[in-house]
Parts: structure tokens; C-alpha cells; sequence
């Protein structure tokens, strides 16, 4: 008898991306210089659009061309993913747009509503040769997902088995969905990205520290810790020249986030790699380990085209990895948190889904269906952490 589907409920943010192609990121007060080819039509995008579809595709091999219908991919089965979240109204009607195209890769669009009379949230991205984006966005739409709006969609069945959830949406939304999950027991991610302004709030609220995974780049780290972390001599992220330094440094951020109650914290760190700190279940005698990894970055070329959906890509495959650990055979009738990981495998998936999506232009059209970065016959490069592509 074939077990029942998994749900992924993601609570996020729903964007208009207007991409554009740059020579180089300027200085201040010097103007950007767009080459021939300088953009793509405009898409889909924001952490959660991308989060859902990323989770999707992770799950699920590329549906073929002859058929509509896409192919559970084993040894995962189903996988349902949720998307939660607000669009606007737009005279070019880009909100109904993206729920189309959420719903073309089979993301449930149930749970999707619209803020009357508010423009869809957009971002503007620039992209330079060297595949490094700047981003500027406005919420708008997004600023109205309350969490009224949200329990009504996690309380709706199916039940979630897995919850994601970003701060691009309020964060009092942010906080009570987590505080839901830990209620119900239920896991989260929480992608505390972006975080700017906020980075001096987080400290005040601890509980949207106290998630099952915490996902966040350096960028995050640097503007969330160092308010009250010291930063030992050295900057967040120069200065390193070996595995060492680097494990150094982020395991003391990493303790620092365990304290305010993360159970796994994974720090992505671009061109070096990803380090990760988890805390073991508690044993019979309620004692609880912490596995500290570092893995280089993963890539498939040396060739760099666009790293705007490198995370997004990365934490669906992580999730997707996650889940399936979670429904096992050994650990399905046992409670979500009271059985072992294996995060390293997790991060494995992640940094080649992460890395296949730098490879193309756009973050929304280039993450990767599973059998792109899961076959055999794929040939993966371990990167140099102390060499700056």
C-alpha cells in the first residue's frame, strides 16, 4: 500500500522579478553600464515563489514532453507542495501571472490571496559579469499576509509535515508561524533572509530563533551577530586561510543561535561552502551532542552565470532531503524530533541544487528538476574555499 503524500506548506513572500544584466557593480554616484543582451522578460520570483517551486522540483523529475503530468521521484514519493501567501492587482495582471506559473509546476495556489487595491511586490535585480547580484525590492502585497490569513491555511487539510517560512513577509507573521509549528510539533526551516534593517530587531524577538533547521547566508550572519558577538580580530568573512579559521569563527555564531533555541544552523558561505552546527535529540539521560560540518562548495563548471536563486534552489533541496529522513520506514511512526539526521546529506543535496541554478540567468526559471543534479553520470567539482572565483 503506497503511503500517503507529503505536505510542504511554504509561508512566503510573492514577487515580480525584473532582471537586468550589468558590466559591474559601481561605486556610489557612478552610473551602470548595460551590455546588448542586458535582461530577461520579467518572472516570478521572491523567496517564497521560489522556496515552493524549488521544493516542488527537488521532489519530482522534469515532466516529459509527450506527457502533462509529473512523475513522483522515488524514493520520495509524493510531495505536495503549499504556497501561502499575497498577491496584488497590476494593470499588466502579473499577480495572476505568477499564481499561473506556480500552478504550471504544480504548487498548490490554494492559499495564495489578493490584496485589493496594493501592487504586487517587486524586485529590481542587477546581475554583473561576475554573476553577483544587488537587489532592490518593495513588499507592498506582501506587507498584508497577517497571520489570520496564515492559520486558516495551515489549519486547512492536509496537514503540513514540513513548514518554511522567510522574512520577506511581516514579521509578526513570521513569529507566529513559527511559534504554530513548535506547537503542533511540526518542523520548520526558517530563512532568516533578507534581514537589512531588521537585523537589529531579531535579538529582541529570541523566538524566531527557535526553528528546527535556521538557514541564512554570511551576509545575514554578519548583520544579525555582530551586534552582539565580537568579531575576534578579524573580518566576518576575510582573513581566512583555512578550514579551520573557518570553523573558528561561524561555530561561535552558530552557538550563539543554538542558545536562542535553533536546533540546526546552516550558514551558507557562498564560493567557500556551507558550515553547519547540529544539536542531537536528547538522549534517555536527556544528554544532547553537537555535530559541527564544514563542506566545501560543490559546483558542476567553472562558469558562473547569475547566483540570485542559489539559496532558494538550496533550501528546497535541503527541505526535500529533510522530509525524506523524516519518512523512512525506521523513523515514520516516531516523533519529528526525536530521531537522528543526517544534515550532511541534506547540505550535499542543497549545494548541487544551489549550484546547477548559478548556471543560468534568473533565479524562478533556473532551479533544477531532481534528476538534473541527482544522476550518476554527473560529473561535480569541489571548489577551492581560500580562491575567489
Amino acid at each position: 500500500m503506497a503511503s500517503p503524500p507529503s505536505c510542504v506548506k511554504v509561508v512566503g513572500s510573492i514577487n515580480w522579478d525584473i532582471i537586468n544584466r550589468i558590466e559591474s557593480h559601481h561605486g556610489n554616484w557612478q552610473h551602470a553600464s548595460f551590455p546588448h543582451t542586458a535582461g530577461i522578460d520579467p518572472c516570478p520570483g521572491g523567496h517564497g515563489v521560489n522556496q515552493a517551486t524549488a521544493v516542488y522540483r527537488a521532489s519530482h523529475s522534469r515532466p516529459s514532453e509527450s506527457s502533462s503530468h509529473y512523475n513522483a521521484a522515488d524514493p520520495i514519493g509524493d510531495v505536495q507542495v503549499h504556497m501561502i501567501g499575497m498577491v496584488g492587482e497590476d494593470e499588466d495582471n502579473r499577480g495572476q501571472k505568477i499564481i499561473n506559473a506556480l500552478a504550471d509546476n504544480s504548487v498548490n495556489v490554494e492559499g495564495v490571496h489578493l490584496a485589493k487595491g496594493v501592487r504586487n511586490g517587486y524586485a529590481h535585480i542587477y546581475v554583473d559579469m561576475q554573476g553577483t547580484p544587488r537587489i532592490t525590492n518593495d513588499p507592498l502585497a506582501n506587507g498584508y499576509l497577517t497571520w489570520d490569513l496564515v492559520e486558516k491555511e495551515l489549519d486547512k487539510s492536509p496537514p503540513a509535515d514540513l513548514i518554511l517560512v522567510q522574512l520577506e513577509i511581516p514579521q509578526d507573521t513570521v513569529e507566529r508561524t513559527i511559534d504554530y509549528a513548535n506547537k503542533k510539533q511540526i518542523p520548520i526551516i526558517f530563512n532568516s533572509a533578507p534581514v537589512s534593517t531588521r537585523a537589529s530587531n531579531l535579538y529582541k524577538h529570541p523566538q524566531i530563533f527557535q526553528v528546527d533547521h535556521l538557514i541564512l547566508n554570511h551576509h545575514c550572519v554578519k548583520a544579525i551577530c555582530e551586534i552582539r558577538a565580537p568579531r575576534n580580530g578579524f573580518a566576518l568573512d576575510d582573513g581566512m586561510t583555512s578550514i579551520t579559521d573557518i570553523q573558528a569563527l561561524y561555530s561561535k555564531y552558530c552557538d550563539d543561535f543554538h542558545r536562542q533555541g535553533a536546533r540546526c544552523v546552516v550558514i551558507t558561505l557562498g564560493h567557500r561552502g556551507v558550515l553547519a552546527s547540529y544539536l542531537e535529540p536528547p538522549d534517555a539521560n536527556d544528554n544532547s551532542g553537537q555535530r559541527t560540518f564544514f563542506y566545501p562548495a560543490t559546483k558542476r563548471s567553472e562558469e558562473l552565470v547569475d547566483e540570485t536563486g542559489a539559496s532558494d534552489a538550496f533550501i528546497g533541496a535541503y527541505a526535500v532531503e529533510i522530509l525524506r529522513q523524516m519518512k523512512t520506514p525506521a523513523n515514520l511512526n516516531l516523533r519529528p524530533r526525536s530521531f537522528d539526521l543526517d544534515i550532511g546529506s541534506a547540505i550535499e543535496h542543497g549545494m548541487k541544487a544551489g549550484a546547477l541554478t548559478t548556471e543560468s540567468f534568473g533565479s524562478f526559471p533556473a532551479i533544477p528538476w531532481r534528476e538534473q543534479w541527482m544522476g550518476p553520470e554527473i560529473k561535480w567539482l569541489t571548489a577551492n574555499p581560500f580562491f575567489m572565483q
